[in-house]
């Protein structure tokens, strides 16, 4: 598999859109595992940090809805 970017050999898959990019392009962010209500009915979430991140796709930081799925 070859980089989104620059098309030299791949060494990982975005978590976010798995595009193939290689070590020079690749960046981190955290990525959210899943979210429940916790103590006192506040929202939490599992993280895991430093999840490899293309830099081009764009996640979103809300849910989009998608009425046409129901």
């Amino acid at each position: 598999m070859k980089c989104w970017q620059c098309e030299r050999e791949a060494e990982g898959v975005c978590r976010f859109c798995g595009r193939g990019v290689c070590k020079e392009d690749a960046h981190s962010m955290p990525y959210i595992v899943t979210i429940y209500v916790g103590h006192d009915q506040v929202p939490k979430a599992i993280a895991v940090a430093d999840v490899l991140y293309c830099g081009v796709c764009k996640p979103q930081p809300s849910p989009i809805a998608m009425p046409t799925l129901t």
